[in-house]
């Protein structure tokens, strides 16, 4: 299957609407937009920047802004281009606002300090057919000049892209979430060498006797372990600790063999097992 962004793409079309500003044809913008985003979401990135940036730039915007709506939770500036003091300025005075793109979706108006504004939003009730909860974003667009027919159409067309987009990248979203709450977990957790031993003998599916067994360890002492590991990872679940733990790339993706070696240090002359 051929890698959709690996696709020479020819250059967009020119489209001159008045004097003032010329702007390229809605399907190149939108497909070259959609090819770096789902790039971006396969090798587990993000696409809030890319299209901040191919809708800046196809808009001629002064600044754009990205927020990012979390139900319960505090609207946050997810992406703003240019990457600029003045833009940053002015993410901040639209996120203070509170700009929402209302009902209809799209909205334009004129805001003083700011200029020309136009807005969309994207929730993921668009995309799922009406469930509720979920992020969403709200796509702010500003400059002098005021927004033109061939703007809103280049919007609907991108926000018509987007929709169908948004369950990859909220998707996305959710999992670098998790990557890292998980990696700030572990490393407040300083799991000690042999926890780490411990816990990817867990991941291969042994029981704490086998994990005994293999490390020369007492049953007690693997018990003790596995307590450590449950506490530091918040968790009370092997199946849950292990998953967190995958995430972080502390144990193996997928279990060894039957016939992988045993992974232990000797034991001590003179005791039978070795804490």
């Amino acid at each position: 299957m051929i890698d959709s962004y690996t696709i020479a793409r020819r250059d967009p079309q020119v489209v001159r609407e008045d004097s003032r500003l010329a702007r390229v044809e809605p399907a190149a913008v939108v497909l070259d937009m959609l090819c770096e985003a789902m790039h971006a979401l396969t090798i587990g990135g993000h696409a809030d920047d890319i299209v901040c940036r191919h809708l800046g730039r196809a808009l001629s915007a002064d600044a754009s802004v990205i927020i990012a709506v979390i139900p319960d939770g505090a609207p946050y500036v997810a992406s703003s281009y240019p990457d600029t003091a003045a833009v940053h300025a002015v993410a901040d005075d639209l996120l203070a606002r509170n700009l929402q793109a209302g009902e209809e979706q799209f909205c334009v108006e004129y805001i003083e300090q700011i200029g020309h504004v136009a807005s969309m939003s994207i929730h993921s009730t668009d995309a799922n057919g009406g469930s509720p909860g979920g992020q969403g974003r709200v796509l702010v667009y500003s400059r002098s000049i005021p927004f033109g027919a061939g703007d809103r159409l280049l919007l609907d067309r991108a926000r018509d892209a987007l929709v169908a987009l948004w369950p990859h990248a909220e998707r996305s979203v959710h999992a670098h979430q998790a990557r890292e709450w998980v990696r700030e977990t572990v490393d407040e957790s300083r799991m000690t060498e042999r926890e780490l031993q411990v816990l990817n003998l867990l991941a291969e599916g042994l029981l704490a006797t086998s994990i005994a067994s293999r490390l020369r360890l007492s049953p007690r002492t693997v018990h003790k372990h596995l307590g450590n590991i449950y506490r530091k990872l918040g968790v009370h679940d092997r199946l849950v600790a292990v998953s967190l733990a995958r995430l972080q790339g502390l144990v193996d993706t997928y279990p060894s063999t039957p016939t992988s070696p045993p992974v232990y240090s000797p034991p001590s002359p003179n005791s039978p097992y070795r804490d």
